[in-house]
């Protein structure tokens, strides 16, 4: 036994004056009486009884001396070694995924619902009030990752906010990393229990097999390690299967026909064991959509796409009408971007068929000038579209070539040795398609035989250019690539075929704008619930930023911030480093708004004039205007069937109760002091009954 204030020892000094008064108490006083006639007497019948009365005298003595051992050995705090050797270092798992959102016991008739989670932070609360003294337990929460809420302690308050602060999200579940954290930290315990409170909706087959081998086994053979029970694991589940439908998939792409249209992609899946029927509603701006009916059979998942959307970009809501155990689940969220209107130049003296397929295209804004206008005030376009001319120079972009005449000067730059060339020939005699590639963007749902073809010449195309169409040996359309500018090149006459006339030309005018802008790729602003958002901030400033810094030379101390507001208008500043942040609060789904703005660190900030405050206003409505939004679903096939995994049940059955507290469940002083406390009644009781004095 040891004691943790052994100098509380020297306390049993006091013993010395409580003896001392014990004598003190026994000696008789000397008077002088008259007569010793009755005296006699008295002492006679007294003598019977004086061995009872020093007994009395002598059992008061020692409740006195008793009641200071208690108190002074309570002061001391005794250890014990066998309640030390017996404590035990527990590592409470709490799994905070979105899975543990489903409800309880659920009732659409009652709006009041206890969740999973809520139900595992009660019984974990119950765990750290039956905590003996001498034991310590961590907390650690988890979802894709573990977050220790607190190290070892027996401090229970301290567990308590530690349990209480942990908060529901809605990421998906993965237990390993913390599983793997638990018992690496257990191997350096003495006596490690690892608690694990889940619904263990999903277990991988390593988390699996870690499992099976920490729990107790029915048989045992002497080759096994004595140290494979060492490490108690307690598997608590949380919840019962309950039915369920939810958005699986919810994404914005480019649309596979038309590269300037976007298109969404729904995918909703019934995890139940009974027939469903909800609906979709598809809410653009917070403004109703569409709304599409479903009827879903038991494990039947059905996918949609919505498209038609308009120019402006703007938020995508899908919500699910139907009450279900996992909320979390039933409403998705995406980005359209703002699509911008491709700036086309047609130059060319008059093709009205060219003219009218470029014309009803709306995604177009198009320009059109004759090839003298052109020759002298040039005009920059995303695409360029040249109709039987030729320009004398050519710069970098997509251009598109339509019979151009022939010349001994075709487009060349020699400074630059990536620029497309080509060789005109003679005119051919019978001109008709005979072979074309499907296969490419730009041929792609055109079909091509038996085009009249009026004029066609020969053409000797560039080595590193890809024929699209031949008629014979020739080459009639190819496509030319350098890291400069993109070529399209047709040898023949529009005006003198019919091609004008078939499906095919406004197909191939489309598919060739499409085609140029391939390498504007939609830039996906749609991320999974705990996953890391990257952005990468241009570090150039604007044109008036720097004119603004340059004014301003003594604020070099100038840090970007990139403010982020998500879910419930909550927000965050984040420094970026390097011309990028890393934000990784995305915990649950909804919209995550991006902006930045540059705040200069400037000490003396009480001296701010009107001006900075006018200069402070344009810039956040410069921020403002630069905002980027980012979709942060779920969208989890796994998580939304919130039953529990395949082999888990027999590991549940096998897995240790949790035991309770033993006799010492508190540290020995206070039974000391409780003990002590029933001495002063004992010997109270005594004295009023008159056995002690």
């Amino acid at each position: 036994m040891n004691f943790l204030t052994p100098t509380s020892l020297f306390l049993f000094a006091l013993a010395i004056p409580i003896i001392a008064l014990y004598i003190l108490k026994l000696r008789r006083r000397r008077e002088p009486v008259s007569t010793l006639m009755f005296w006699e007497q008295l002492f006679k019948e007294r003598q019977t009884t004086s061995l009872f009365q020093r007994l009395k005298h002598l059992l008061s003595l020692l409740l006195q001396l008793l009641f200071l051992a208690l108190l002074v050995l309570a002061i001391a705090r005794p250890q014990f070694a066998f309640i030390t050797k017996s404590a035990r270092q527990l590592i409470l798992i709490i799994d905070h995924s979105a899975s543990m959102n489903a409800v309880l016991n659920l009732n659409p008739d009652n709006s009041a619902t206890e969740s999973r989670l809520d139900s595992a932070k009660q019984q974990a609360l119950q765990m750290v009030k039956g905590l003996r003294f001498m034991d310590e337990m961590s907390v650690i929460s988890c979802h894709t990752r573990p977050t220790i809420r607190t190290p070892f302690t027996n401090h229970q308050k301290t567990l308590r906010q530690a349990i209480e602060s942990i908060e529901p999200t809605d990421v998906k579940t993965d237990l390993k990393s913390a599983v793997d954290l638990a018992f690496d930290v257990a191997q350096t315990k003495p006596n490690p229990e690892i608690i694990i409170l889940s619904d263990f909706q999903s277990i991988s087959e390593e988390i699996l097999a870690k499992f099976q081998k920490s729990l107790p086994q029915d048989t045992t053979t002497e080759e096994e390690p004595a140290e494979k029970g060492k490490i108690k694991l307690h598997l608590i589940r949380i919840g019962e299967d309950s039915d369920n439908v939810g958005i699986t998939q919810f994404r914005v792409r480019k649309s596979i026909v038309n590269a300037f249209d976007y298109e969404t992609l729904l995918t909703v899946v019934n995890a139940s064991d009974q027939e469903k029927k909800c609906s979709v509603e598809l809410y653009f701006n917070d403004s109703l959509f569409d709304v599409r009916p479903y009827t879903l059979a038991p494990g039947e998942k059905k996918s949609e796409i919505f498209s038609n959307f308009t120019f402006e970009g703007g938020e995508l809501k899908a919500v699910l009408d139907i009450i279900d155990a996992l909320p979390t689940d039933n409403v998705a969220y995406a980005t359209l971007p703002k699509r911008v209107l491709i700036s086309v130049l047609l130059v060319t003296n008059e093709n009205p068929f060219l003219l009218k397929a470029l014309s009803v295209d709306e995604k177009l804004n198009l320009s059109v000038m004759t090839p003298a206008e052109y020759e002298v005030a040039a005009k920059d376009a995303q695409v360029v579209i040249f109709d039987r001319f030729s320009p004398t120079t050519l710069g970098d972009g997509n251009y598109m070539f339509i019979y151009p005449p022939k010349t001994t000067n075709p487009p060349d730059e020699s400074r630059t040795n990536s620029v497309a060339t080509w060789n005109i020939g003679e005119a051919l005699e019978t001109p008709i398609i005979t072979d074309w590639d499907n296969t490419h963007p730009i041929l792609r749902h055109v079909h091509l035989e038996n085009v009249v073809i009026g004029e066609a010449y020969e053409v000797t195309p560039p080595s590193t250019a890809q024929i699209l169409a031949r008629s014979f040996e020739s080459p009639i359309l190819f496509v030319d690539v350098t890291p400069q500018r993109k070529i399209v090149f047709a040898a023949i006459n529009i005006l003198e075929s019919d091609l004008p006339l078939r499906i095919a030309f406004p197909v191939i005018i489309a598919n060739t704008i499409q085609w140029f802008q391939q390498s504007e790729e939609i830039q996906e602003h749609h991320l999974h619930t705990g996953e890391v958002l990257r952005y990468k901030v241009d570090s150039q400033p604007t044109p008036d930023a720097q004119a603004k810094q340059d004014e301003d030379t003594p604020s070099e101390n100038t840090e970007k911030i990139l403010k982020v507001t998500g879910p419930g208008d909550k927000t965050w500043d984040v420094p970026v480093e390097n011309d990028e942040i890393l934000f990784d609060q995305t915990l649950h789904a909804g919209f995550y708004k991006l902006s930045t703005s540059n705040e200069p660190v400037d000490d003396n900030k009480n001296e701010s004039t009107t001006d900075n405050e006018n200069e402070s206003a344009a810039d956040n409505e410069e921020a403002d205007a630069q905002k980027q939004f980012w979709a942060v679903n779920l969208a989890s096939e796994t998580e939304s069937h919130i039953g529990i995994a395949d082999g888990i049940e027999d590991l549940l059955a096998g897995s240790e109760v949790l035991g309770g507290g033993s006799f010492f469940r508190y540290p020995p002083w206070i039974y000391l002091v409780f003990l002590a406390v029933i001495l002063t009644v004992v010997e109270w009781f005594l004295y009023q009954r008159r056995r002690i004095d």
